[in-house]
């Protein structure tokens, strides 16, 4: 298969390539789900003038890189375990008829622990003049990838870092410590975000359909300011629920039927009665958990990809470097607070297919209309600097529950117990109650509306200045709320800088992203990315609260 990037992955390339060209030598790119990633690496690969490495840190990625290498022709030698590369080289055959694994490729694809066990190696290393570590973020000095990568002695040798996440639970920036970070690269370039891809026809459009009576509530509940933000208190409380409302399979039987779906639940016996409830009603649906084994996994999703099997009942099957192809439809039958999760969930079903030019969201736990989580139509800027390291103070306290299991306390932040591992179910999640409830399709303008706020919060004074003259304001009134809207960016710029010192000290002290965003949830009663929407004087009164506990 021929390489060609769209004209916005080869700006993106060529972002790369300029970064390399003006002097820096390790680059991270950051890309969201569905960007293409897979397209601009192989390009990079392909167009390099020298000897390249790959580097994956799982075996079933060192796999799924060489099947995309494979994909566009690409020849390379793989650095992994004898048994990987043997089946490597049978999926080669099964998929394309050729192999493409040749131990004298200029590219290689190596697994990170086989790389830095391996023996003999030095002659080759030396003319490496290209590494890319898949999911970057791994990358900071002085651990395994480090160890790796500097292995490659050429003088020439540049580096990349492709991730969809640059932030790190520990608080380390992906930097060189010169600027801040505790890694090794020099400049993050980063892809058009979401929205654009959405606008711009790279993924597809979405429709979603919530639970009726929710929408009606938040249609009557609505509250616009004067200068068009949309107010979220009534989203709120609109979405506090921990119940599936409606018939997951007759939503899916009168809204994409027949799609290739995938339901997102919230514990295995959930999952297992959706399946059953999905067969009865003479679909083929198959479950599928953390604990379902790897051969029967790719036997699913391989008879999933063909439109074998109808729909996939899923329970925590998202996870770093995982891919399900050919997602069509989805429902939301897990509420949840975690703002990565759902965002991952509802990107891998925006995929543009052929036949495919409209996504259906069918949301049935309110996730969308949450404003914890809300449209993933937003934008998210990164940063290569480490988070300042600042300790607790005696008072800053964390709820605390005691394990069923082992009798010992433990912070409530952390999802199982830090003791034994019991994983206990949230109230009102394990197995949730299935009520009666009608479901009807978000209009595109309450969708505008939900994510107008943030989306607001992030123009430009030009870009608000231009909105508004688009409303027909008089030109007093327009230079009023332009004021207004500069006065509130600074504010959230104050606010976006001290919650990221609290954010930074949280991550320090170990926490993932998710605990992060749990406890600011839980400390200040709102989420992070509605607090980045906020009013300026709001924003004043919540930098003052963070400000306390920094």
């Amino acid at each position: 298969m021929k390489i060609t990037p769209r004209p916005d992955q080869r700006q993106f390339i060529d972002e790369i390539h300029q970064a390399w060209h003006g002097g820096a030598r390790n680059v991270v790119a950051v890309a969201s789900t569905g960007f293409g990633k897979t397209v601009c690496l192989a390009d990079i690969v392909e167009r390099h003038d020298g000897w390249s490495c790959v580097i994956a840190h799982r075996q079933e990625l060192v796999s799924q890189v060489s099947m995309m290498l494979a994909r566009y022709g690409i020849s390379h030698n793989i650095i992994a375990a004898e048994s990987t590369r043997r089946a490597i080289a049978a999926a080669h055959v099964a998929e394309f008829g050729v192999c493409y694994y040749a131990p004298s490729a200029f590219c290689t694809v190596a697994s990170v622990d086989t790389l830095v066990r391996a023996k003999g190696l030095e002659s080759w290393a030396a003319r490496v003049t290209l590494w890319i570590v898949d999911e970057g973020h791994h990358l900071v000095l002085d651990n395994k990838w480090h160890r790796a990568i500097s292995m490659f002695t050429h003088p020439a040798c540049r580096g990349l870092l492709p991730t969809a996440t640059p932030a790190r639970a520990d608080g380390k920036g992906l930097g060189r410590p010169e600027l801040g970070g505790s890694g090794v690269a020099d400049v993050i370039v980063q892809a058009p975000p979401l929205r654009w891809l959405i606008d711009n026809g790279h993924l597809c459009r979405y429709r979603v359909i919530c639970v009726e009576s929710d929408l009606r509530r938040l249609i009557e509940q609505e509250k616009v300011s004067a200068n068009g933000d949309w107010s979220s208190a009534a989203g709120r409380k609109a979405s506090e629920k921990s119940k599936i409302v409606g018939d997951v399979v007759a939503s899916y039987r009168q809204y994409c039927p027949g799609n290739r779906h995938i339901v997102f639940c919230t514990d295995t016996k959930t999952a297992a009665d959706m399946t059953a409830a999905f067969r009865a009603d003479r679909w083929v649906a198959e479950c599928l958990t953390g604990e379902t084994a790897d051969h029967v996994r790719r036997d699913i999703l391989r008879r999933f990809e063909r439109g074998q099997v109808h729909v996939i009942c899923a329970v925590d099957i998202i996870s770093e470097g995982f891919d399900l192809p050919a997602i069509e439809s989805c429902s939301f039958a897990r509420p949840s607070q975690s703002l990565p999760t759902v965002w991952q969930q509802f990107g891998r079903t925006l995929r543009i297919m052929a036949g495919k030019t409209l996504a259906t969201i069918i949301d049935h736990v309110g996730n969308v209309i949450n404003p914890a989580i809300g449209l993933p139509d937003r934008r998210i800027v990164w940063t290569l600097r480490d988070r300042d390291k600042r300790g607790s103070g005696p008072s800053d306290a964390i709820p605390y529950r005691v394990c069923v299991m082992c009798a010992q306390p433990y912070e409530r932040i952390y999802r199982e117990c830090v003791h034994c591992g019991h994983y206990p179910e949230p109230a009102g999640r394990s197995s949730p109650a299935m009520v009666d409830g009608a479901m009807a399709e978000m209009s595109e303008d309450l969708a505008a509306r939900l994510r107008g706020d943030i989306e607001q919060a992030t123009l430009s004074i030009p870009e608000e200045r231009a909105r508004l003259a688009q409303t027909g304001l008089p030109h007093v009134q327009t230079m009023a709320n332009v004021k207004r809207h500069a006065e509130r960016l600074e504010a959230l710029a104050e606010l976006r800088d001290t919650m990221g010192l609290w954010g930074g000290a949280r991550l320090a002290e170990g926490l993932t992203d998710d605990q992060m965003q749990r406890l600011f949830w839980h400390r200040f009663g709102i989420s992070v990315p509605e607090a980045l929407a906020l009013k300026r004087a709001e924003a004043v009164a919540l930098r003052e609260r963070i400000g306390e506990w920094v």
